[in-house]
């Protein structure tokens, strides 16, 4: 339809019949029964409509009657519908546009939801419903008209997305002959004994599994038992006491060749026995999900719900991740034998259903794509690390255990004869791990050791910390005796006993002397080196900060003659040593001391920390200070990073003490003033840009890099 000619067509005006209809339409007001602060208001007629058919085009005016009453005999709306194009547009006359909206999607005043009644003449809604072909020929009429092309048209749109599902699922198999037979009996595992109750015992009852009366001796009620004749095990139930018994859900496996290689097949499962009525039980299944494997075993999964809340149909979903802990069920048997030798015959998944009673066929798939080895460990019968491998997969100590080589032994780092061991053995991870250490130390470890390890879950890396001192036969016996005066359980001793050489090794003891590795009285040793390292703490902290910033040491002596001084009520000290510093972080209950910015900053020239003391208690910490090379002061904190109230005391101070910096310095220090202004810019620029906010303290709430630019002091004396 082209506008300029719709706007062409006759124009269609209130008739005097509308009109006088209008007028006499007084509009009835009240208040709601549920708000008083709204009036209802209503019409005896909320719409007026005219309609012409011209070149084809179906013509509808729609009048409102608060403008009818006013005189206006104007259109508000005039719908213009094509049947043979399908297609309808509608003009505001009010607004002067084009709207596409349907009616019942366009605005109406309040009154049009309050009222009912639609005034259009006979001719009208004859004319109207012989053009769409619809039942009536009013405004109801004209809504079902449009809501059918609403929706053929959303149905083009979702068919541009749902037909190349369909077109995928057209590879779908049918369902084997003997499906159903197969989902009674095998993929519902509960069954029944039915029998009559009679006194003096029931003697003949019915199997719901091998369908037929058996002999049966003293049954009881809901007692569990074995079939007689089939030994499937069975529920017995009394035919007068039992009602209406469901087997409950059960998931079933299919998988079948298709075009493109292999679908797996989902089914929800179960099964009803109405009372009385067990001779006859209900089988319900549903397919429920289809994943579809190409050649390279890339998934395509689709499953059956309810599509864009319309109708219930196939959808395209997420494939299974190997992270996926869903339930598992029973697989149908009689499509793997071939599938085993032909698409299927490199993955391993035949063998693991065959040895599994329950599987999940998509996550041994999402598995198998991430630890491909999975297939020769299935293969080569070693059933406890197959099942280790599928259950943690995700874990990095299972990948680094393993290894991508075309040989077995290759992929999992051990020799033949390691091979035999562990397929002996049937052993998992931790023996893996055991047999990859031997192999590594080329020293096998006795039997009753290693299998002692197994027995309380020790690993080789549990031992990193021991194993270049003392043999495996050694670090047995060694935890067996600790187990047993501490009587406390294996990995416990461990982590007490490398806790223990940790601190030994931070306070500097000879950990190579078995009188220290080998302690004797383990738990006392490590609490008496526990409260020594607290005792200790500033020191070993000192001593490993001096060994991660080993040029921090000549800094020191060049601070006290260049940035010394001392004033008539205040002076500045230089730190001598590491420790100092931290000590005056401890007291002070700042950062200084324990953020490694200050260490990199010192080291590398760009920045000093020097004390601001009283003269009168010059060994008591007072203020910390951050000083580049010509004197500029970065900060000047106190006590938990304030600024006490004799702030403007301090800054005076550290004016009168900048102007005697700044004869002292050389060129060499403006140099590295230099590069520490271009540093300090960065950073300020980067905080800006992070937007760092102080979190706590007084200072809480403010941007990070205002309060270092507000505590900064060029020294222009320099």
């Amino acid at each position: 339809m082209k506008k300029k000619q719709l706007l062409n067509l006759p124009k269609l005006e209130a008739t005097d019949e509308m009109m006088d209809a209008a007028l006499a339409d007084t509009p009835s007001k009240e208040k709601s029964k549920w708000k008083d602060c709204y009036r209802k208001e209503t019409y005896t007629y909320k719409l007026y409509l005219r309609c012409c058919v011209e070149s084809g085009i179906l013509k509808v005016a729609l009048f409102l009657p608060d403008v009818m009453r006013t005189g206006g005999r104007q259109a508000t709306y005039e719908l213009y519908i094509s049947k043979g194009e399908e297609t309808f547009l509608t003009y505001d006359r009010v607004a002067s546009k084009w709207r596409t909206a349907t009616l019942s999607n366009i605005h109406w005043p309040g009154y049009f939801y309050e009222s009912d009644g639609i005034f259009v003449s006979r001719e009208d809604a004859d004319e109207i419903a012989g053009y769409l072909g619809e039942d009536k020929g009013s405004y109801k009429g004209l809504i079902h008209y449009q809501q059918g092309i609403r929706d053929k048209e959303l149905e083009k749109r979702h068919k541009k997305e749902t037909d190349p599902w369909d077109q995928d699922l057209q590879q779908t198999p049918p369902l084997p002959k003997d499906w159903q037979r197969w989902l009674r009996k095998v993929a519902i595992p509960k069954q029944y004994l039915y029998y009559h109750y009679k006194k003096g015992g029931a003697k003949t009852g019915y199997c719901t599994y091998c369908e037929r009366d058996v002999l049966i001796q003293n049954p009881r009620h809901n007692k569990e038992g074995r079939c007689p004749h089939c030994q499937h095990k069975v529920t017995y139930k009394s035919v007068g006491k039992a009602g209406f018994v469901q087997s409950g859900n059960f998931l079933a496996y299919l998988i079948q060749r298709c075009r493109d290689g292999v679908m797996i097949r989902e089914f929800s499962v179960n099964q009803v026995i109405r009372k009385g009525q067990y001779l006859s039980p209900e089988l319900h299944h549903q397919e429920i999900r289809r994943t579809i494997y190409d050649q390279d075993f890339n998934p395509r999964a689709y499953y059956w719900g309810l599509y864009k809340q319309r109708n219930f149909r196939w959808m395209k979903t997420n494939p299974c991740n190997a992270s996926y802990y869903g339930d598992e069920g029973k697989v149908y048997g009689k499509t793997l034998p071939f599938l085993a030798k032909n698409q299927l015959r490199m993955t391993g998944l035949v063998e693991w259903i065959q040895n599994h009673e329950i599987a999940d066929p998509e996550k041994y798939l999402a598995v198998y794509k991430r630890i491909p080895l999975i297939e020769k460990v299935l293969k080569a019968h070693l059933p406890r690390l197959t099942d280790e491998l599928y259950d943690s997969w995700w874990q990095s100590s299972t990948r680094e255990t393993l290894t991508d080589s075309s040989s077995l032994t290759k992929s999992l780092g051990i020799d033949t004869r390691k091979l035999k061991q562990l397929r002996d053995m049937d052993g998992g991870l931790l023996h893996l791990s055991w047999l990859q250490y031997e192999k590594g130390s080329g020293k096998d470890i006795p039997r009753d050791v290693f299998e002692w390890f197994i027995k309380e879950q020790v690993e080789p890396s549990d031992l990193k910390f021991i194993a270049d001192q003392m043999s495996p036969l050694q670090i047995r016996n060694y935890l067996q005796r600790q187990m047993k005066e501490l009587d406390l359980d294996c990995q416990v001793v461990i982590g007490l006993w490398a806790d223990y050489l940790s601190m030994a090794k931070r306070l500097k003891m000879d950990t190579n002397d078995e009188i220290i590795y080998r302690v004797r009285k383990l738990r006392q040793r490590h609490d008496e080196l526990a409260e020594l390292c607290r005792l200790k703490a500033s020191e070993l902290r000192a001593d490993e900060i001096s060994e991660k910033f080993p040029g921090i040491h000549k800094i020191f002596s060049k601070l006290k003659d260049k940035y010394g001084y001392m004033g008539e009520s205040y002076c500045v000290i230089a730190p001598s040593c590491v420790l100092d510093i931290i000590k005056e972080g401890e007291a002070l209950h700042h950062c200084v001391d324990t953020s490694t910015q200050y260490w990199e900053r010192m080291e590398q020239d760009e920045s000093y920390i020097l004390f601001c003391r009283k003269n009168e208690e010059p060994d008591r910490p007072y203020y910390t200070l951050e000083i580049e090379p010509d004197g500029t002061i970065r900060q000047k904190r106190t006590e938990y990073d304030r600024q006490g109230k004799d702030i403007h005391k301090i800054q005076q101070f550290l004016l009168e003490w900048q102007s005697v910096v700044a004869k002292r310095i050389t060129q060499e220090d403006r140099a590295l003033s230099e590069k520490s202004a271009v540093a300090r810019q960065d950073n300020f620029a980067e905080l800006s840009q992070k937007r760092a906010i102080i979190h706590t303290g007084d200072l809480a709430g403010q941007r990070l890099v205002d309060v270092l630019q507000a505590d900064l002091m060029l020294n222009k004396a320099a």
